[in-house]
């Protein structure tokens, strides 16, 4: 008694020496205490306040004893025989239900006498304080405290209902002479009644006077469920006490009912230590403990799986039970055995959730089990393969076990008719069926299969310890230099596969062999009784078993066959072993390796938590060293505590983390109440937590397929380290071929609790890995004693994060001063490859995505930036060339003729225009001047048989009209159906010669230099969205007038007409110009600065990739076309298209577009001045923040336009930096490399959510309407790293320090360090963290249980408990995996990639890497 006080004030007193967190503070010892006291009489508050009256707990105690006392009455009568044992019984369930619905009603009316019942609840909120008013002993304010307010109605009548069947079944329960029965002395009956009767007062008092505050909390129950509680602890021990009346010879159920009976008389105790569990967590984990003890299943990841798994299991042992031969249930039991190992539930989700309401929420997504856009559901399809392999297998199971059974059953029905009968005894039923059985089934065929089995589960135990860092935990093994070496061999990967596919079929064998070679005792001499139904749950618990957890049952069987081995070829005597029935046995040997293996595991918990506080210096003071010899003083019934937690599967308890050892209460294995994944406190790092899961998940499968994680079965939890980052792994269901998973990502290190625990976890692995083999191959593991064992290492596509301080570069001159030169470079750029990308797409809107898997993933800027020319805006550059023209002297004389002849063309082409940059476009006025323009199909809709650049083909279209408005509306049909609608800023037809103006009346669409007036002008973006141009009815045109763009308005901008087709195909948008709210001196001050030669270079190189992705389209047209012609004609095709080029390339209209729009854009992002910008300034245009003025307002409604300005920028500033860091550009071509992989294979943009990201879109066109390549392009940061963007950068500012900071993410292979934890530490601090926020709510954050404790990794572990009581930054769903090669895909998390996967990307699943899309699939069950 003295050494649990002792214990009881060092608990309770503030941290002191080396422990400076206290484990209570003092504020909240009064309100524990009150609690404790309450909860200990089942919700009496008898030291609430000190202004309390003393007739209220006067009338607490009264109230409380009325059920007792009843109860006391009935069972004195009964006992002194004035009324008999079912009389008592239903007298008194009826007194106590009177009383409990009297009193509730009561206090009912008493409440609602008055109309202040939101007053008196404020008043009971208020309790807890200890500001309680009192009015008078029949008062509303009195009688709200006494009996408390029910939420529904309803539950008055249920509760009295339930009161009486308890009080009623308490005198057929407690009575003296039930614990007579026991052969016990009076005096201890008498004691055992009273003490009874008080634990029946506690039990029903809930139902009465309201809620009791339980330790054991699960989760919040709505109706008033949690009341019935303990009323269920009760019944449940009546319940065992009336079986074993029924059934009295039962041995088994004597002792069950025994226990009981012990448990019942410490029901107030154990209700106080939250030993005993809520109504919802006792169900469910009845049913888990049926599904694994009693059916050989495993433990499941949801509520809903959890019953399915119950019902059928059940079913198929009454089926089983009720077959009416030995062969029938043998192959009944081997066929449910090998169902109900497989994944049923997901495949009937999978196939039918689309036809069957009730199973959609069972499924997932509904895009995984439903067509979605016509397309096949991946997951189906993998059901589907699945389904394939499986049923071939099933067959296989029942043709063997027909196989083994029919030929014999003859020689079954003579034993069965032996047993059953009267003439024979068991001897010489024995007698006959060993001279009689067949060969299958003597000692030597067993003995033969036995071997095999011993030979398997020697070379499995190897494997898996020859794969680890170290052999046991404990030392370092000399092989593991060959881990991966082995495990990507042929040799491993057919070993693996046979040891999980083939070897349970030889595990059955052996089991039909061992069950039917001693029959005689597994056959019932009554069949069809309740003892016949307990011989067959060990067959068909064995029969599951082999397949659900197939390298277990190797150990076991292992063992069993040694232990019969020795039975039956030496004279050893084992007891009663040879009694009983061979399955039984089996049985018997799964429960010990089931309930060893978790006393093992608790008991070296204890061990940790014992030698870490000695360990760990800070961790060291006189309290510990007390409890410490406290654990060893009471070491026995601290063993009786570890084996009571194994055999019911209930968490150890450490109370406020220390070696202070509780019982939890039972609970379902996974833990927590709610969903796997039903929340987490998601931030802005949780995205890469998102990218890395699927590809983790899918290299823990391969190591737990190939053994490198040793025999892994659920509950097990294991962490894995990569730089700064934690992912907490949880195994949570098994089975035949599949497993499921929950993934768990931490927040990165910012406390430093968090940093201390990581910085030990570190220094484990880097001890395991870095340093592997330099203390010799038998150097024992220094950390055997911490709760993280290493594994192994994996390698997985992951970011690697760098952040820096950009002090002195980007407040440098030197990059200040380059920034508006590479934006204008950039810009032309982007606009240059969105208009061709657009043209080039066919149909497919994320090109994007395929240009830059075909990049090198590990792209670095520093790759392809060596250093920066000094450009002259008056350097003349060569489009063909990488060099400036004033370089090239010996190409001068070369190209002057050519040149002069080009020039000569185009003056012949083009009116005599005013010379000068402002006169190169022309204008014309609106239709009344001109009437309607016909508008016919751009370049981008003609015909694939004829190539828009050939001259002769234009011809022929024009000479023959009916052929092409035939053409054009098969061509506006095929449009509507599959392509695109046209890329260009306006549709246009080109007249290839003067001729061609003869018939200009009609015929004339396209003149140089002339614009006419056009229906619609919404250009790019109208296409965009499918939109088609507009015809309208022909009408002679009148001579046209050119007009120059000074003089017309900007409201009568139209289109402009460019010198080719080509030229129109790379103009920007016509819309891009309407209602520019700029005037043009403004934009002429910044026109000198644009980059002429660097456009001249753009324009030759994305002419001729548009040229080229024409050519492709009607590349089989060319060749039917040259097959029927003769060589010259192609030789000419060839020269036009080399012409057409040209004259894109001098198109002066052309030109003079993009020097308008570069202009324009110029001024709007930086300004009308010259002035090189400030740091702050490039640091908030990079992150979008653009100086706000009209004419932003004007470039937000341009969403595509917007965006490529955004990102030019955000280019111009890397390539500032990188020119400032790692040297300047060669040559225009050097340039053009480094921008392509800037676009391709970079996120450029802030690392944070920014509303100047996504601008409105005020015509409201949705997003998904749009066709266009940008759409493939990431949006944001989050968005680029789940795309899997290769390299991801921004600009970041420190205010406090006042330094700009870059942050970069490079994507590449990266090497993570696998650890296994203590599967019992982790649930143990949980429980003891759902026991201390719930119960006792010590929620201070500085409390000594959440303070960083290395060796236990208390800190981290508290982190990846479920939300509230933790906070992990990211929590997957469940993540179901089977064989590798049999999945179609893996579906990935919710709301990650969306929409992208195919039935198509099923073709890659048979690779070692999954795909970045789709690794796995998603598992919503109902809860």
């Amino acid at each position: 008694m003295d050494d649990f006080l002792t214990t009881a004030r060092l608990a309770w007193a503030p941290g002191r020496v080396r422990m400076e967190s206290p484990l209570v503070n003092s504020y909240k010892k009064p309100f524990i205490f009150r609690r404790l006291i309450e909860t200990f009489f089942g919700g009496l508050r008898l030291f609430a306040s000190q202004d309390v009256p003393v007739y209220i707990y006067f009338m607490q105690i009264l109230l409380f004893s009325g059920a007792p006392l009843l109860c006391t009455l009935f069972i004195a009568l009964e006992h002194h025989g004035h009324v008999t044992l079912p009389q008592a019984i239903f007298s008194n369930g009826a007194a106590c239900l009177i009383y409990a619905f009297l009193t509730q009603g009561l206090a009912f009316c008493l409440r609602n006498r008055r109309s202040k019942s939101r007053e008196i609840e404020q008043m009971n909120l208020a309790s807890d304080e200890e500001v309680l008013l009192f009015d008078s002993p029949i008062g509303a304010r009195t009688w709200a405290f006494l009996i408390r307010e029910k939420r529904l109605i309803a539950s008055i009548i249920v509760h009295s209902v339930v009161c009486g069947i308890v009080c009623g079944s308490a005198v057929y329960y407690v009575r003296p002479k039930t614990i007579l029965e026991f052969n016990v002395s009076w005096g201890l009956s008498l004691a055992y009644t009273i003490i009874g009767l008080i634990t029946v007062g506690s039990g029903v008092w809930p139902l009465i006077g309201g809620p009791t505050p339980e330790p054991a909390l699960y989760r919040p129950l709505p109706f008033d469920l949690a009341l019935l509680s303990r009323p269920l602890h009760i019944l449940f021990c009546v319940l065992i006490y009336h079986i074993h009346v029924v059934y009295p010879h039962v041995a088994w159920l004597s002792i069950l009912d025994m226990i009981c009976h012990i448990i019942f008389i410490f029901f107030l105790l154990l209700w106080l230590l939250g030993v005993m569990p809520p109504i919802d967590a006792f169900v469910f984990w009845l049913l888990e403990q049926w599904i694994v003890v009693g059916l050989g299943g495993s433990p499941v990841c949801s509520d809903g799986h959890l019953i399915g798994y119950s019902f059928f299991g059940t079913l198929s042992l009454f089926n089983v039970a009720t077959m009416p031969t030995f062969d029938t249930k043998m192959i009944i039991a081997a066929g449910w055995g090998f169902f109900l190992s497989l994944d049923i539930g997901w495949m009937i989700a999978s196939l039918l959730s689309h036809h069957v309401k009730f199973l959609t929420g069972m499924s997932g997504k509904y895009e995984e089990t439903h067509p979605v856009g016509g397309r096949t559901s991946l997951r189906r399809v993998t059901c589907r393969r699945e389904l394939a392999f499986f049923l071939p297998l099933f067959i296989a199971v029942m043709a063997i076990s027909m196989g083994i059974h029919l030929p014999n059953m003859e020689w079954y029905g003579e034993i069965s008719a032996a047993i059953q009968g009267a003439n024979k005894t068991i001897d010489d039923v024995k007698i006959l069926q060993f001279f009689q059985r067949p060969f299958l089934f003597e000692d030597s065929a067993r003995n033969i299969t036995g071997s095999v089995i011993l030979v398997i589960t020697a070379l499995l135990l190897v494997l898996n310890e020859s794969q680890k860092v170290y052999i046991l935990g404990l030392f370092r093994n000399p092989f593991y230099a060959y881990q991966k070496r082995i495990q990507k061999s042929f040799l491993m990967y057919i070993v693996s596969q046979f040891i999980q596919l083939g070897c349970p079929f030889i595990s059955m064998l052996f089991l039909h062999q061992v069950i039917t070679a001693e029959l005689y005792l597994q056959v019932t001499p009554i069949p069809r009784t309740f003892t016949h139904l307990l011989y067959t749950i060990p067959v068909v618990r064995c029969f599951r078993g082999i397949w659900q957890f197939s390298q277990a049952y190797y150990i076991q069987l292992s063992a069993f066959f040694l232990l019969d081995l020795i039975y039956r070829e030496t004279d050893l005597l084992l007891g009663s072993w040879g009694s009983f029935p061979p399955a039984t046995r089996i049985f018997f040997i799964s429960l010990g390796y089931l309930w060893g293996t978790r006393f093992v595991q608790r008991l070296s918990t204890v061990i940790i938590f014992m030698l870490t506080s000695l360990l760990e210096s800070k961790q060291r003071s006189p309290r510990l060293w007390f409890l410490i010899g406290f654990n060893i003083g009471l070491f026995p019934i601290l063993l009786c505590v570890l084996a009571v937690s194994s055999i019911t599967a209930a968490p150890l308890l450490p109370l406020f983390t220390l070696p202070i050892f509780l019982l939890g209460f039972p609970r379902p294995l996974r833990s927590w109440p709610y969903p796997v994944g039903r929340a987490s406190n998601s931030c802005e790092d949780s995205v890469y937590y998102e990218q890395l899961t699927p590809h983790v998940i899918f290299a823990m499968h391969n190591l737990l397929q190939s053994g490198s994680l040793g025999l892994v079965e659920p509950g097990e939890h294991f962490l894995l380290r990569f730089e700064d980052r934690f992912l907490w792994i949880q195994i949570l269901e098994c089975g035949y071929t599949f497993q499921y998973y929950s993934v768990k990502g931490l927040e990165l290190q910012e406390t430093s609790c968090h940093t201390a625990e990581a910085s030990r976890v570190d220094a484990n692995f880097s001890r395991a890995f870095d340093s592997h083999g330099a203390e010799g191959p038998t150097c024992l593991n220094p950390h055997a004693a911490h709760t993280l064992t290493p594994l192994a290492q994996i390698n997985v596509l992951g970011y690697s994060d760098t952040k820096n301080v950009l002090t002195g570069v980007i407040d440098s001159p030197d990059t200040l001063k380059v920034v508006n030169d590479y934006f204008q470079k950039a810009l032309l750029y982007v606009i240059f490859d969105c208009i061709v990308n657009r043209s080039a797409m066919l149909g497919n809107s994320f090109i994007e995505v395929e240009r830059r898997t075909s990049s090198s993933a590990n792209s670095r800027s520093g790759d392809v930036l060596k250093s920066l020319p000094k450009l002259s805006r008056r350097t003349e550059v060569h489009f063909e060339e990488d060099v400036p023209l004033n370089d090239m002297e010996e190409g001068q004389e070369q190209n002057k003729d050519r040149v002069s002849t080009m020039s000569g063309r185009i003056s012949q082409l083009s009116s005599k225009t005013p010379s000068g940059r402002s006169s190169r476009l022309a204008w014309i006025d609106d239709q009344r001047l001109y009437g309607p323009v016909v508008e016919i199909s751009p370049p981008s809709s003609w015909d694939d048989s004829e190539d828009p650049l050939d001259q002769s083909s234009s011809k022929k279209r024009r000479l023959n009209p009916q052929r092409n408005e035939d053409i054009m509306n098969a061509k506006n049909k095929d449009r509507n159906q599959t392509s695109l609608p046209p890329i260009h800023s306006k549709p246009q037809t080109y007249l290839s010669s003067l001729e061609d103006l003869t018939d200009v009346s009609d015929k004339v669409q396209f003149l140089p230099g002339i614009m006419y007036d056009s229906s619609s002008d919404d250009g790019l973006e109208e296409h965009a969205v499918g939109g088609q141009a507009k015809a309208t009815n022909r009408s002679k045109l009148k001579s046209p007038t050119k007009i120059n763009m000074r003089v017309i308005s900007r409201t009568e901008l139209r289109t402009p007409i460019y010198n080719s087709p080509l030229s129109a195909a790379l103009a920007p948008s016509s819309s891009w110009f309407l209602e520019m709210p700029l005037e043009s001196e403004m934009i002429d001050e910044v026109q000198d600065n644009f980059p002429h030669a660097w456009f001249k270079f753009l324009l030759n190189h994305f002419g001729r990739m548009y040229v080229e992705n024409r050519s492709h389209r009607s590349a089989d047209s060319k060749a039917s076309r040259a097959s029927r012609g003769s060589g010259p004609s192609s030789t000419k095709s060839a020269g036009d298209k080399e012409d057409q080029i040209q004259r894109m390339q001098y198109d002066e209209t052309l030109e003079e577009s993009y020097r308008y729009l570069i202009g324009a854009c110029h001024v709007i992002v930086l300004g009308s001045d010259n002035h090189p910008p400030t740091p702050m300034q490039v640091y908030k245009t990079f992150s979008g923040e653009i100086p706000w003025s009209m004419a932003l307002d004007w470039l937000l409604t341009k969403d595509l336009l917007y965006e490529l300005v955004l990102r030019a920028y955000r280019v111009g500033v890397k390539l500032a930096l990188d020119h400032t860091l790692i040297g300047g550009i060669t040559g225009w071509a050097e340039l053009l490399g480094s921008l392509d992989d800037y676009c391709c294979n970079w996120y450029l943009g802030p690392d944070i959510k920014s509303t100047s990201e996504a601008p409105a879109n005020p015509r409201g066109t949705a997003s998904y309407m749009r066709t266009d390549a940008e759409l493939a392009k990431p949006k944001s940061w989050a968005e680029a790293v789940k795309k899997e963007v290769p390299n991801l950068f921004s600009l970041g500012y420190n205010a406090v320090k006042g330094v700009f900071t870059s942050h970069l993410l490079s994507l590449g292979k990266a090497e993570i360090a696998v650890g296994r934890l203590g599967a019992e530490t982790v649930r143990g601090l949980w429980a003891s963290l759902m026991m201390e926020l719930l119960y006792l709510t010590n929620d201070d954050d500085e409390r000594y249980s959440i303070q960083a404790q290395p060796g236990l990794l208390r800190n981290l572990t508290v982190q990846a408990a479920d939300p509230p009581l933790g906070y992990p930054i990211f929590s997957s769903p469940p993540l179901r995996l089977a064989l590798i090669w049999l999945n179609a895909t893996y579906e990935q998390l919710p709301q990650s990639r969306g929409g992208e996967e195919g039935e198509g990307s099923a073709q890659g699943d048979e690779e070692e890497e999954p795909p970045s899309s789709n690794i796995f699939t998603v598992s919503h069950k109902s809860a």
